[in-house]
């Protein structure tokens, strides 16, 4: 009778968990709290898509879809107020400065802040046509006679927060400027950044003076790098 009953038991326990799709004794499930995952950002087809990616790579730290963004031929700088280079890195710096070493023996400034805010203001939209823009030198990154180029200048605002709730604020004028590769998308192969508001003089309030707790982005990158 013992077994019967114990038969009977095992039936229906069997029964309950083809009708619930699930395991009887498999432990309760609970859906971890937190946004929904993204779908795949969009291929980069237009410039106006390629500056949206930016600006969900960077949010969302992610470095798989930065680096789709850049182009092989990358470089980005930024000058100080008497044109002079405060910095010059390349494609591969780039991706090292952003998303750390290829060993991961180096964090980069993606895995270091917890919290990246960024927004892009448009000031201004515009092309470069090849023709008007030739090699000053071999080499030039400027320089690309043979293809047209989209720009967008705007304001970009950063706020970069590590783990402890410490970090720091960007707000500058940045140019970005795209090409078409060979496979239809729109890649960043110029990005170059104004110097910080305030340092110039005569930008804002007293010459010299620069905003509190505000770095320009440069001077984030140089403290990833080392």
């Amino acid at each position: 009778m013992k077994s019967f009953t114990t038969l009977c038991t095992c039936l229906l326990l069997v029964a309950l968990s083809a009708c619930s799709g699930g395991n009887p004794f498999a432990p309760e499930k609970h859906t971890p709290e937190g946004g929904v995952d993204l779908p795949p950002a969009p291929d980069a087809t237009s410039p106006e898509q390629a500056m949206d990616n930016l600006g969900r790579a960077m949010r969302d730290r992610d470095k798989d879809l930065y680096e789709t963004l850049l182009d092989q031929d990358f470089w980005f700088t930024e000058t100080d107020c008497l044109g002079d280079l405060v910095l010059a890195n390349g494609f591969e710096e780039e991706l090292e400065i952003m998303g750390g070493s290829r060993d991961g023996s180096q964090p980069g400034i993606f895995d270091i802040f917890r919290t990246f805010e960024f927004d892009f203001e448009l000031i201004r939209r515009s092309q470069e046509i090849g023709p008007e823009f030739p090699e000053a030198f071999e080499g030039d990154p400027d320089g690309h006679p043979d293809e047209d180029w989209e720009v967008f200048r705007g304001r970009v605002e950063m706020l970069l927060l590590d783990e402890n709730g410490d970090g720091f604020r960007v707000d500058q004028i940045m140019t970005y400027k795209l090409r078409l590769d060979e496979e239809g998308l729109w890649k960043i192969i110029r990005w170059i950044d104004d110097p910080l508001s305030g340092d110039c003089g005569g930008d804002l309030g007293e010459a010299g003076k620069r905003l509190a707790r505000v770095l320009n982005w440069t001077a984030i990158k140089q403290r990833a790098a080392h």
